[in-house]
């Protein structure tokens, strides 16, 4: 571990910290504190009746994914109905509404520092001290209310599969975003560095029970794994865990790890931050038409990530840990990589 990075760290689906504000329970996932500065994550248990009121954020980006339940999101010009595995997209900027309407509605909001789980966290402190929720808050809060808001009335489900470019609120259907494959993985960008201006990628992840992939390490972003459906094992300096849905694993940079797809059909979402390992994904994976996963395995073109080795902030390890290759496939792994990285430092 680099000591300018905070240290990794495993959080358990129910434990760690977590608040209440106006009847809602929110587990603070990922502080700023915890991530370095670098994301905050919050899972958010509320009722109907539940809102967030007219804001906007000037300094950060915001996603959100529908556990399970239904909330209304709602912009001047449009208002959504997210059911469980819808997303959504709110850039800097842009005033929107958010409203619970189902019992029990889960929402993973992902954010970057003086986000989500800062303000939370804040509301919760001024709810209990009996003082007005939204007003006085922080100035390293990036929450401002928006008076005069009127919410679009047409109330719109989500059709949309398309991940559009650009700093544009948008909403995606569960299925949908941006597909491509490695192997017998699907990988789906929810949003890329252009939704973020850089900032941040939402990417989620799910296959069949596999392999490990290689252990590795970053020196330029921090990427955190939540497990959705389905078991995985990470590997975390060389320490295995067992991840299950509702558990958490931060990832800062220099630290060690890897990971596995453990049950016959797993899944999970990933945020890294800032967003620069984009290349990474399109070096190794290829583009996917389906939103199902492949019949018969993708390539996985190492090839291209051996040829950009220099360029993509990763660094090679050791071959799986979970003792998947042979010796000779092992061997040569580690001599690839360790030519990639003599030809990189070159260039």
């Amino acid at each position: 571990m680099n000591l300018h990075n905070p240290p990794a760290y495993l959080r358990r689906s129910g434990a760690g910290a977590s608040v209440q504000f106006n009847g809602a329970d929110i587990a603070l996932i990922a502080t700023s504190d915890q991530s370095g500065n670098r994301m905050e994550l919050v899972e958010l248990v509320a009722q109907p009746g539940f809102a967030l009121p007219a804001h906007v954020q000037n300094r950060t980006h915001k996603s959100l994914l529908v556990l399970s339940g239904e909330i209304l999101l709602s912009f001047s010009d449009k208002t959504y109905h997210l059911k469980e595995g819808d997303f959504g997209h709110i850039p800097k900027g842009v005033a929107h509404l958010i409203r619970y309407v189902a019992p029990n509605t889960r929402t993973l909001y992902f954010s970057e520092t003086g986000g989500c789980a800062s303000l939370f966290a804040e509301l919760a402190q001024h709810e209990k001290m009996k003082e007005e929720p939204f007003t006085g808050l922080s100035e390293t809060i990036d929450f401002q209310l928006v008076n005069g808001f009127e919410p679009s009335q047409l109330v719109e489900e989500v059709s949309n599969l398309v991940r559009p470019d650009g700093l544009l609120p948008y909403v995606i259907r569960k299925g949908g975003g941006e597909h491509l494959i490695v192997e017998d993985q699907l990988q789906t960008f929810l949003v890329r560095q252009n939704n973020t201006g850089g900032q941040f990628l939402v990417v989620l992840t799910e296959g069949p029970a596999g392999h490990a992939i290689i252990q590795h390490y970053h020196k330029l972003h921090t990427e955190c794994f939540y497990a959705l459906e389905g078991n995985m094992t990470m590997w975390n300096e060389g320490e295995s865990t067992t991840l299950k849905p509702g558990d958490f694993l931060h990832v800062p940079a220099y630290t060690k790890h890897a990971y596995r797809l453990d049950s016959p059909y797993t899944k999970f979402i990933g945020m890294l931050s800032p967003g620069l390992f984009e290349p990474f994904f399109e070096a190794l994976c290829t583009p996917y038409p389906a939103q199902t996963l492949p019949e018969k395995p993708g390539p996985a073109r190492i090839d291209r990530v051996l040829k950009n080795y220099g360029s993509l902030d990763l660094y090679f390890v050791s071959p799986p840990p979970d003792k998947s290759m042979n010796p000779i496939q092992a061997t040569m792994v580690r001599f690839s990589f360790w030519l990639a990285g003599k030809l990189a430092s070159k260039k």
